[in-house]
């Protein structure tokens, strides 16, 4: 009914005439739909499936380890996680990266780490108030291949496993259009290392709204088949900031756009909060107030507690979902009340 409903009120917001953005919308669909055309794309395809069966039978547990949080690496469970993400580095307008944020002896110590337990790394390229470059980038066919070119030197000196990308967000339908082409041209480069290609995606584009569903069907059918998973941030949905039933419809969004559940689709757990405009840590929740395993608010702090991320995992199993996704690693707590044990602990059962 929820998706009905949707699909309603969106539908009522076409006009009578196209508008720009609607014109828009019909020749990226036109224009990606015609990429994904001929040998490249099934190359691309076959390729970003094969590497996932060796995860089929299981899901994949994705945790974001920022830059700033390198003292932690040490202690860090890498076996506890099928692919690490390390956030992050940036594009500039003319394809060049900026990686300032990465220390290489940092990096070379967590993809050490990692390889041993059998954990791939990954690098992740924007995030927020880390994406200004890529509208001006992604624009541009020289600086879109100058980009590719350097994000694949920098993968295959640091013997990374592929790269996420996290462009929070684009403002229009051009803006998606050249985002779209840029992750096609990277899978095709991708191809013959066989790197990963994956994308972190709110429940709805708020910024870029599509005309109708249909629309947006057409946006993404064609991209679909270039990108191994979809990490769906089910968070920051005001307060609660991260209840279950607002997360299930963002991950319904993605099932509308036809994006299939296993592998491509990952749930995103949050291990934080952040109440009108202060944030702190699960850990430091945990240490400060001791809520039981079944609250999730304390202090004034909405939260997920080992009970919902228990049940949210559940979820992701029962309804044959890639896996999970966290953000981020180091905010975890340890002992009875860590969620990533929670998470594990219904993977197990």
């Amino acid at each position: 009914m929820k998706q009905i409903l949707l699909m309603i009120a969106v539908v009522a917001l076409v006009g009578c005439g196209k508008s720009k953005e609607e014109t828009a919308e019909a020749e990226v669909a036109t224009e990606v739909m015609a990429a994904v055309e001929g040998k490249a794309a099934a190359e691309a395809k076959a390729v970003a499936f094969d590497a996932l069966k060796v995860e089929a039978a299981k899901p994949v547990v994705v945790g974001y380890l920022p830059h700033y949080r390198g003292n932690i690496i040490d202690k860090l469970p890498v076996e506890k996680f099928t692919d690490v993400i390390f956030f992050s580095i940036s594009p500039k307008p003319d394809g060049s990266l900026d990686t300032s944020r990465v220390k290489p002896a940092l990096l070379a110590k967590l993809v050490g780490l990692a390889h041993a337990k059998g954990t791939r790394v990954h690098i992740c390229i924007g995030g927020w108030n880390l994406s200004a470059g890529f509208s001006a980038m992604t624009a541009s066919a020289n600086a879109r291949a100058a980009f590719v070119h350097n994000l694949v030197k920098f993968i295959r000196k640091h013997q990374l496993q592929g790269a996420d990308f996290d462009w929070e967000h684009p403002e229009n339908a051009r803006e998606m259009a050249n985002y779209h082409r840029l992750l096609i041209e990277v899978k095709k480069v991708f191809v013959p290392d066989q790197l990963w290609l994956s994308i972190a995606v709110i429940d709805f584009a708020k910024n870029i709204k599509p005309r109708n569903l249909g629309a947006a069907r057409d946006r993404w059918r064609a991209v679909i088949p270039f990108i191994d998973r979809f990490h769906v941030m089910a968070y920051d949905q005001g307060t609660p900031h991260a209840p279950f039933t607002g997360a299930v419809g963002a991950l319904n969004y993605w099932e509308i756009l036809q994006v299939p559940k296993r592998p491509s689709s990952c749930w995103a757990f949050r291990f934080m909060a952040a109440p009108r405009g202060k944030a702190a840590t699960y850990s430091q929740i945990v240490q400060r107030h001791s809520p039981k395993s079944n609250v999730d608010q304390a202090g004034g702090f909405h939260f997920n507690g080992p009970v919902t991320i228990r049940r949210k995992t559940e979820f992701v199993l029962q309804q044959k979902y890639g896996g999970v996704m966290i953000w981020e690693i180091s905010q975890d707590s340890s002992g009875p009340t860590s969620l990533l044990d929670a998470v594990h602990a219904a993977i197990r059962e």
